[in-house]
């Protein structure tokens, strides 16, 4: 991408996650920075203590006296959004989120991360090794990363990680030295109309990569490796087999923490651990981690040591605490290949029982689930001991009649190796007690899904320690 000077942006709903990283990095790139959200959130909050200008509420009077080079829009803005007709009024650059994100890596070895999912724990483990390692990378990811407790930072080094979003197709905006790519899998079919269409928008994004770059992929994933091939560019892989180039091997558990071995392809074998993410998807997270910055020239031994201290991202395998003997864990698996890796990881773990409440995630990805993706939702929750599905979160959509909690439950009930106890909780304020009606000492609990589910736990934890309390 060619340098566009900016010396004045505008954010329309800058207080989401990705938004609100973009605005915090230009900011503390030295551009006067403004916008809005429909309400306020820890998120506006921390960018008026930073010094960025938030409009709470979206009309045309919020750029009246302000004079943006560009205006920054998402997805989620849509054309008859009085904010937005006034910048296409006044003629003002109206730039999609991913191109602002694009122009803020100009000048740095960019380094991006994608797939259907595991990309934000990849990308943050990628940040944090790099930043471990002194290399004071400057990163935009998707999930808070504990180790920063932001999910956004302006280093002052050469690199640029990015959390590629093929969600709505703007990951081709990006203009990447390489890639590490996790999987490609049907997703997201408001955007794409089916996997034909999501392997063309990775092939291109792939494609993007420059000619000294290269494009590391999961050799676990046989589509994505010939999507990969198909670009001409350098492509390296990794994965248990022995066909990869970057080999996987001795992989253990201890307790919550795993240690395996990344053989790269001089036949280097670096010994590797991480403290807090189990799960033979983190290892070969991982390793795509460590082949990437191999081909970057780094001292890999060093990345080793420095990938051992990674603590991991909220909402991806994240301890909310332990009380009366039940241990409560937060996840934001929501596709059945997350939802599987995770129930598959905490079963690794010393607990007598395995359960999980899951939330569904959007009306319009009921389709996804029942048709598209059924045997393989239905599967995900086979190791589960216990399964409690709550009603759709509906992440801004209009509710569809006769769509509820228990329509996208159909696969589960369709496997005939569904867990025993699978359960439906309609209303929200009675899961709590039904969760401390049927949880025991010594069982693993794990909320899990995209939505408002994560705030089960805390609350669930309390009521856990009333119930300790009350025994003795």
């Amino acid at each position: 991408m060619t340098e566009y000077r900016i010396n004045k942006v505008h954010f329309i709903g800058i207080g989401g996650v990705g938004m609100s990283g973009i605005a915090r990095v230009a900011k503390e790139k030295g551009m006067e920075v403004s916008g809005s959200d429909l309400r306020e959130s820890r998120y506006t909050q921390q960018l008026r203590e930073a010094g960025v200008k938030v409009f709470i509420g979206q009309s045309a009077s919020n750029l009246e006296g302000l004079d943006p080079d560009v205006v920054v829009v998402s997805t989620a803005i849509l054309e008859n959004n009085a904010e937005f007709i006034e910048a296409k009024k006044r003629n003002l650059p109206i730039w999609h989120r991913a191109k602002m994100l694009a122009a803020l890596g100009v000048g740095h070895d960019t380094l991006a991360v994608a797939g259907a999912h595991g990309k934000t724990t990849t990308s943050s483990m990628l940040a944090s090794t790099l930043d471990a390692m002194g290399f004071d990378p400057t990163f935009l990811i998707g999930g808070i990363v504990r180790a920063y407790g932001s999910n956004a930072h302006c280093g002052k080094g050469e690199y640029y990680v990015v959390e590629a979003d093929e969600s709505d197709k703007s990951f081709t905006y990006l203009d990447p030295t390489s890639v590490l790519v996790t999987n490609i899998e049907a997703d997201h079919l408001d955007h794409y109309s089916g996997l034909d269409e999501i392997y063309q928008l990775f092939g291109d994004f792939m494609g993007s990569v420059h000619e000294d770059g290269c494009c590391v992929v999961c050799g676990e994933d046989a589509g994505l490796v010939e999507a990969a091939k198909k670009t001409g560019k350098k492509v390296l892989t990794y994965g248990f087999s022995e066909e990869c180039d970057t080999v996987v091997s001795q992989y253990e558990t201890h307790g919550v923490s795993i240690s395996f071995t990344v053989t790269l392809p001089d036949g280097t074998a670096l010994p590797c651990s991480i403290k807090q993410n189990p799960g033979r998807h983190n290892a070969l997270n991982a390793a795509g981690v460590l082949t990437l910055l191999m081909t970057r020239g780094v001292d890999m031994q060093k990345a080793a040591e420095a990938l051992s201290g990674f603590m991991g991202v909220r909402r991806r395998f994240d301890l909310v605490g332990e009380a009366d003997g039940v241990t409560i864990l937060d996840d934001y698996a929501h596709h059945p290949t997350e939802i599987a890796a995770t129930i598959a990881a905490a079963k690794e773990l010393d607990f007598k029982r395995v359960c999980v409440v899951f939330q569904p995630h959007r009306y319009s990805r009921i389709r996804l689930f029942t048709e598209v993706l059924k045997d393989e939702f239905g599967k995900a929750f086979d190791q589960a001991d216990m399964v409690t599905f709550l009603d759709v979160y509906p992440a801004g959509e209009t509710p569809v009649p006769g769509v509820t909690g228990r329509t996208f439950m159909r696969p589960i009930y369709d496997n005939p190796n569904h867990p025993a106890d699978l359960n439906y909780v309609d209303r929200r304020m009675q899961v709590v007690p039904f969760l401390a009606e049927k949880l025991q000492p010594g069982d693993l609990i794990i909320t899990m899904g995209a939505g408002d589910v994560t705030s089960v736990g805390p609350e669930l934890l309390a009521a856990l320690q009333e119930r300790e309390k009350s025994r003795k």
